[in-house]
């Protein structure tokens, strides 16, 4: 090796990207170049000057492998310190050199665990093992190894070194973290895909999260917002939505369609749900798709107008030229007829969205942050079909029951507090989010009054509620006409609602379980 070269560089990289651009500009800043495999043959191939690492750690006759990256004498000139007394003597001794730039980055595992083809024998052995160890000990000494696992980042440093001579501290550590970050991702991803259900949540979870779109803002303009995938896990939910129509989706029309499409597919027969502000405005089914989202629909038209909406059927023409009439913002679908998205595409600034799993969220957790961390729990997706137990003197009849099974769907969606009443098989108030439960309960009846000022003599108003009622919510509620009442019991105040509901002739069914959603 030519004495006058004093400073080395590792290029050991998956993603080529831009690796042939650095080599050229480290060996005119009179860097010497270390490599192996793919990478080194890359250079070779360019015409650079490399030194191999068999060569480096007198290895020629061993099998060539990432394992030789481990070597004690690369890991030792990573982790050098100039001033530790005797440690440059010593990488001497050793037939070392110290390295002062890495640019080293993983093969993309977050590609290799969604491929079907793969067994998970072979996706294991695609998992880098050196190159994770190389970061972490480069990021670890940064102020003496520049790391660089992003091609991004390649340029500015080049820039740096250039013109000044050196990178600032403070970028050094930067890139150490964002190398740390890398790795972490790289290690959580791995997990995520292996997967395993706890019997309780762990001391220390890491979650490897992947951007999959930047958006225009976040909730409000003045804030930042981005779309990111969980790594290691197979598209699911709404980063499996492919926008098939019209312009990219907002954060806000993110959270809308999260709440509709959980809503919708938890529905056996033909289902609507329009949604504004991550609130169910309208909901319905029955047994086309057409006349659900007609009652959908106009069961609130200020609440339901610039909604988004999930259906959990394919939209044939005969759908989509009534929402081809009505003001929806979004619609999500698990396909569209031809002749559907002829009749859509035609309408002006409107959103289609194909959702292709009309299954619910698989072991998902639910994660809110709050200052200095975040509160975690698993997705509430527990069985809403019953059995529910009848605790009055009167049942609910045939018709009555499946209405309330639809308003619990809904109530268990909305905010807490939340009240819903429907008429047959479409909601017709809905009351949420509201601090006192009797408020919910008054702001539902209110709805449903305005909706159907005058009520078919054969139809009954039931109600649905996430959390207990009193005495004093089953007299409101007899008040505006509910015949019947699902609602999760267990409470003090059992004994007041059943005396009261039997006192007007309402009929309770108990769930055994609440559904609040803050």
């Amino acid at each position: 090796m030519p004495n006058k070269i004093e400073k080395y560089a590792l290029l050991n990289v998956a993603d080529r990207t831009g690796i042939i651009e650095l080599a050229y500009e480290l060996r005119a800043l009179n860097f010497q170049i270390i490599s192996s495999g793919a990478t080194a043959k890359a250079l070779k191939q360019a015409e650079i000057e490399i030194i191999e690492i068999a060569e480096l750690i007198g290895a020629k006759n061993i099998p060539q492998g990432p394992l030789n990256l481990l070597h004690p004498q690369i890991l030792s000139a990573l982790t050098l310190s100039p001033d530790k007394p005797g440690a440059a003597a010593e990488l001497e001794r050793q037939g070392g050199r110290p390295i002062d730039l890495i640019a080293v980055n993983f093969y993309p595992v977050s590609e290799i665990v969604s491929d079907k083809n793969l067994s998970p024998r072979e996706i294991l052995d695609y998992i880098d093992l050196a190159g994770p160890t190389l970061i972490r000990a480069a990021a670890r000494n940064h102020q003496n190894v520049l790391c660089l696992c992003d091609p991004e980042d390649y340029l500015p440093t080049i820039d740096s070194l250039k013109q000044y001579g050196r990178v600032h501290p403070d970028k050094r550590q930067s890139l150490a973290a964002k190398a740390f970050h890398y790795s972490a991702y790289y290690d959580s991803t791995v997990a995520q895909y292996l997967g395993g259900k706890w019997e309780r949540l762990p001391d220390e979870l890491v979650i490897g999260l992947k951007k999959s779109a930047d958006l225009r803002y976040g909730e409000n303009p003045q804030q930042q917002g981005a779309l990111y995938a969980l790594s290691g896990a197979r598209p699911w939910g709404l980063n499996a939505a492919q926008i098939i129509h019209g312009k990219p989706l907002s954060y806000n029309h993110y959270l809308d369609l999260d709440v509709a499409w959980e809503l919708a597919i938890e529905i056996e027969d033909p289902a609507c749900v329009i949604v504004r502000h991550a609130t169910p405005a309208g909901v319905a089914s029955s047994e086309n798709l057409t006349e659900a989202a007609r009652l959908a629909y106009r069961s609130d038209l200020r609440g339901c107008f610039q909604g988004s909406c999930a259906v959990n059927r394919e939209i044939s023409e005969e759908a989509a030229a009534f929402f081809a009439e009505a003001h929806i913002a979004l619609i999500a679908a698990p396909q569209f007829s031809p002749g559907a998205l002829s009749i859509l595409r035609a309408k002006k600034d409107i959103r289609l969205v194909t959702l292709p799993s009309t299954l619910v969220s698989p072991g998902e957790m639910d994660i809110k942050t709050v200052a200095g961390g975040a509160l975690i729990q698993d997705q509430d997706h527990s069985k809403m079909t019953g059995p529910f137990t009848c605790v009055t003197r009167r049942a609910p009849n045939e018709v009555e029951t499946k209405s309330l099974q639809l308003a619990w769907h809904v109530a268990k969606h909305a905010r807490t507090h939340a009240a819903v009443i429907v008429q047959g098989t479409s909601t017709v108030g809905i009351g949420s989010g509201q601090t006192s439960r009797l408020d919910s309960v008054r702001l539902s009846l209110v709805k449903s009054q305005e909706r159907h000022p005058i009520l078919p003599a054969h139809t009954s108003l039931l109600m649905a509620s996430d959390g207990v009622l009193s005495g004093e919510h089953i007299r409101e509620a007899a008040q505006g006409g509910v015949s019947a009442i699902i609602e999760p019991g267990g409470s003090s105040e059992d004994k007041e609602a059943i005396e009261a509901a039997n006192e007007k002739n309402i009929a309770i069914l108990f769930t055994g379980s609440r559904h609040f959603r803050h």
